[in-house]
């Protein structure tokens, strides 16, 4: 198993044995995601559609968490206009490569999977998580909402009715009501998490490559199609949102810890 250098918060590893690809965000302590994070990963996920030595790839958690979301200190540049649209095209440049990928992805999630990093979990083909794992849409608590594809990414996973639920209130899954709801699709005990996902994604991987991908195809096809359109009216939304009141108390109630005062959102 050979380890890839050149990204400075990604750490991506290769079996070339089995033709999985691994990849996890290193930027401790939680793996949120800054600027650099998501531009490593969309260009990671661009290069993975031509790469035909890799069958399966194995998006995994890092030692704490698979992603706790977005980093905050970046969220106050945001409301500069010019700054927020930068932000969301360099997001949308990620999750568009990876919700493109032809190849196989299997998120590997243990310990908090919240906002962004929900969002890059549920932009992967299946999702397995760990009896501890947790998950969360919270940036309504922020004055703001997810940025990313998360909407209709989750109304496609769960009934619409649940999604705007979870999308409303902001609130904490754990794995086994996120399983029941159908957000993820297994879940197993901690120290077998490893394996589970290794074992699918190995089982992926000895399938005919021709064939995987033009299933791929066939059973995205429209949504791949109507998700960039989306995007395109989301970004707009987007840099919206940064300018309106809510935004700025938000991001102002979570440094003061303090529950935000929504009056003038």
């Amino acid at each position: 198993m050979s380890e890839q250098a050149g990204r400075s918060s990604l750490r991506v590893w290769h079996d070339e044995v089995r033709a999985l690809a691994h990849v996890s965000i290193h930027n401790p302590p939680l793996g949120v995601l800054n600027q650099t994070v998501r531009r490593e990963l969309g260009s990671f996920f661009l290069e993975a559609q031509d790469d035909a030595s890799v069958r399966c790839i194995v998006f995994e958690s890092g030692e704490r968490s698979f992603c706790a979301g977005a980093d905050l200190r970046e969220y106050a540049l945001r409301f500069d206009a010019a700054v927020a649209r930068a932000h969301v095209e360099n997001a949308h440049r990620m999750i568009l490569a990876l919700v493109d990928l032809d190849t196989p992805t299997i998120a590997s999630i243990r310990g908090p999977c919240m906002g962004g990093g929900l969002e890059l979990a549920m932009g992967c083909g299946l999702r397995i998580a760990s009896r501890s794992a947790t998950f969360a849409l919270p940036e309504v608590n922020r004055g703001a909402w997810p940025g990313t594809g998360g909407c209709v990414l989750l109304a496609r996973l769960v009934r619409p009715s649940l999604a705007k639920r979870l999308l409303y209130t902001g609130e904490t899954l754990d794995a086994a009501t996120a399983c029941k709801m159908g957000l993820i699709d297994e879940v197993v005990d901690d120290d077998a998490l490893d394996a589970r996902a290794q074992a699918l994604a190995a089982g992926i991987a000895q399938q005919p490559r021709s064939s995987i991908q033009t299933m791929a195809r066939l059973v995205d096809r429209e949504f791949r199609a109507s998700f960039r359109a989306h995007l395109q009216y989301e970004a707009e939304c987007f840099v919206q949102a940064y300018q309106l009141p809510a935004a700025r108390e938000g991001y102002a109630a979570f440094f003061e810890k303090r529950p935000p005062r929504w009056e003038h959102a």
